[in-house]
C-alpha cells in the first residue's frame, strides 16, 4: 500500500506531537501524519520545564487551562549544599527565591502530558498512527509497519521525532557522542516523601520554617556535591520524581543490586536528602538509568526532512534545558515548513550551522567542567546567580518581548549574545579552576553551612542586574582568595573517566 501525506513525523511524544499541532492550527492545508510506536507513553525524564518551554507550552500551544488542572507549578530552582553527612538539616546553606516565581513553568508529568497533546493534535486534524514501527526511511518516503499491513509513506517533509533513538541522526551518520563530559545519571519516582512545607519539618526547625515565604516544596529541588547533584521534583498526584547525576571522572555512586535502592542510599548521604527521603521508597518499575547522557547531531536539517526535540541532541539536565531545545526545533521545523509551502528557499546550511553554534556555546557557558564546583556553595550560588540573571536577559526575554521569528529562534546566534556567551564560557572556566585549587588546598565548599540567599526572583527586564550584581561580586572574592592558593591538580583525563565510570545500567 502507498499513503501520501505533506509531512509525516516520527514519533508522537512532546516534540512530534507539538509539530503536528502547530502545523494543523497555522499550516492547515498541509496533511500531517504521525507514527508512534508504543501503544501508550509511559513516564519519562522532563519533569520540569523553564520559562522558555514553559511558554512554548502555554502559550505557543495554548495549554494553560490543561496545565493548571492537570499539572504542577514550578516555583523556582532551589540549591542545598552541605559540609558533609553529619551537617546539621538547619545549617546546610540554601539558595532560591523567597517569592513566587513571576512567569509560568511547571513541573509535569510527561506521561499526561504527552498524551494530551498528541490526542489534540488528532482532534485537530492531524492523522495518528499508532501502535506503528518504522521498517525503513529513504528520501521522500518511510516504509511502515501498522497493524497487518506494511504501507510506503510518501511525504514533502519527513520530520524525525523519536528522541534518543534519533532516527534520521544515526541513519546519516550525523549522531555523536559528547566526550568531553562524561555524565551518567540514575532516577525514579519516590512515594512517601516528606512535605518540604509540612507542619513536620516546620515545627522542628524553626529557622528553616521562618526564613522562607515561597513553596519549597513546588520548586525543583537540587542537592549538591563535588561531582554530582540530585533533583527532586513534585507531581501531581503525590509522587515525587529524584535523580543522581554525577560526573565519572569525579564521582561513583553507591553499589547494590537495585537502581532505585542505590538512588536513595546516595539521597540519604545529603542532610537534605536524610530528611526528605527518610520514609519514601522507590516505585516499582519506574527507576532507569543512563551510562552517557550527552549527545548531540551534526546536521539537522536536510533536503526533505528535519529532526526536533531530543532527536536533535541533549547536554545535561541541571538547568532543565532539555524541553527548551524541544520547543526552539519545533520552531525551527514549523517555520522552515512554513516557508518552503509557500516556496520561499530556506537555507538548511544556515539552519545546521546555527544549532551547532547554539549547542557549543550552550554548552561550554553553562556545563563544561561545572561539576567541578557544583559542590561549593560559594562557586556554585556565584554561577547560579550569573547564569539565570543572563538567561533572563538573552533566551527569556526574547521570547517575552521581542518574540523573534521562528526560524530564528536558536540563543546565542546574534553578535551580543555570541558576546555574552563567550563572557559565561569565561566566568564557568575560571569558577571551575578556582574549584580545583581549592580542592589541592583543602578548603573546597569553605561557605556550605549557616547561610540562605532568598531573594526576590528573577524578571526579564533591567532589574535582574541586581541578581547579576551579586553573583559578579561574589565571583570576584572567590577570585581574589585563589591568588593565595596553590596551583591545581592536573585536569583528570580521558582515560580516568573510562577507568571510573561504571558499566551501562540494567533497566528494570
Amino acid at each position: 500500500m502507498v499513503k501520501e501525506c505533506d509531512v509525516v513525523v516520527l514519533g508522537g511524544a512532546l516534540s512530534g506531537a507539538s509539530l503536528a499541532l502547530l502545523l494543523r492550527r497555522e499550516a492547515p492545508e498541509l496533511r500531517v501524519l504521525v507514527i508512534e510506536r508504543s501503544e501508550a507513553f509511559d513516564r519519562k525524564v522532563g519533569e520540569a520545564t523553564t520559562e522558555i518551554s514553559g511558554e512554548f507550552l502555554s502559550k505557543r500551544l495554548a495549554l494553560m487551562s490543561y496545565l493548571a488542572h492537570h499539572q504542577l507549578p514550578k516555583q523556582g530552582l532551589r540549591l542545598w549544599f552541605a559540609d558533609n553527612e553529619e551537617t546539621p538539616f538547619d545549617s546546610c546553606a540554601e539558595v532560591g527565591a523567597n517569592f513566587q516565581v513571576r512567569m509560568p513553568a511547571f513541573q509535569l508529568d510527561r506521561e499526561k502530558l504527552d498524551t494530551h497533546i498528541l490526542e489534540s493534535a488528532e482532534r485537530e486534524g492531524a492523522e495518528v498512527w499508532r501502535p506503528a514501527r518504522v521498517i525503513s526511511s529513504g528520501d521522500g518516503e518511510v516504509t511502515v509497519q501498522h497493524g497487518a499491513e506494511v504501507v510506503t509513506v510518501r511525504a514533502r517533509w519527513i520530520i524525525d521525532a523519536t528522541g534518543r533513538a534519533a532516527t534520521l541522526a544515526r541513519k546519516h551518520g550525523t549522531w555523536q557522542k559528547l566526550e568531553t563530559h562524561p555524565t551518567n545519571a540514575i532516577w525514579a519516582r519516590f512515594r512517601g516523601v516528606k512535605d518540604w512545607d509540612g507542619y513536620d519539618l516546620r515545627s522542628r526547625h524553626s529557622c528553616y520554617g521562618r526564613s522562607c515565604i515561597a513553596s519549597r516544596a513546588a520548586a525543583t529541588n537540587h542537592l549538591l556535591g563535588y561531582g554530582w547533584w540530585c533533583w527532586i521534583i513534585p507531581l501531581k498526584g503525590g509522587d515525587f520524581s529524584a535523580g543522581l547525576v554525577y560526573d565519572s571522572r569525579l564521582f561513583t555512586p553507591p553499589d547494590g543490586a537495585r537502581l532505585g535502592d542505590r538512588l536513595k542510599a546516595h539521597l540519604m548521604t545529603h542532610p537534605v536528602g536524610r530528611e526528605i527521603f527518610a520514609d519514601a521508597e522507590p516505585i516499582e518499575g519506574d527507576v532507569k538509568a543512563y551510562s552517557h547522557l550527552p549527545y548531540f547531531s551534526t546536521e539537522i536539517a536536510g533536503p526533505g526532512w528535519q529532526i526536533v526535540g531530543d532527536a536533535t541532541g541533549f547536554m545535561d539536565p541541571l538547568y532543565s534545558p532539555g524541553l527548551d531545545y524541544c520547543s526552539w526545533t519545533v520552531r525551527l521545523a514549523l517555520g522552515r515548513i512554513k516557508a518552503e509551502a509557500s516556496g520561499q528557499r530556506v537555507d538548511l546550511a544556515e539552519i545546521n550551522r546555527r544549532f551547532r553554534q547554539s549547542y557549543d556555546t550552550w554548552f561550554r557557558s553553562l556545563y563544561l567542567d561545572k561539576y567541578f564546583y557544583l559542590g561549593d556553595a560559594e562557586l556554585m550560588s556565584a554561577a547560579y546567580q550569573m547564569d539565570i540573571s543572563l538567561f533572563y536577559l538573552g533566551p527569556v526575554r526574547e521570547i517575552t518581548v521581542a518574540r523573534e521569528h521562528d526560524l530564528d529562534c536558536l540563543p546565542f546566534n546574534g553578535p551580543v549574545d555570541g558576546l555574552v556567551g563567550r563572557f559565561m564560557t569565561f566566568y564557568n572556566r575560571r569558577l571551575s579552576h578556582i574549584a580545583r585549587k581549592r580542592r589541592a588546598a583543602g578548603c573546597y565548599g569553605r561557605r556550605n553551612t549557616g547561610w540562605r540567599e532568598l531573594g526576590d526572583g528573577f524578571v526579564p527586564d533591567p532589574r535582574v542586574l541586581r541578581s547579576f550584581w551579586r553573583g559578579f561580586r561574589r565571583w570576584l572574592g572567590a577570585e581574589i582568595h585563589a591568588l593565595t592558593l596553590p596551583a591545581p591538580a592536573p585536569m583528570p583525563s580521558k582515560s580516568a573517566a573510562t577507568t571510573l565510570s561504571p558499566e551501562p545500567f540494567p533497566t528494570r
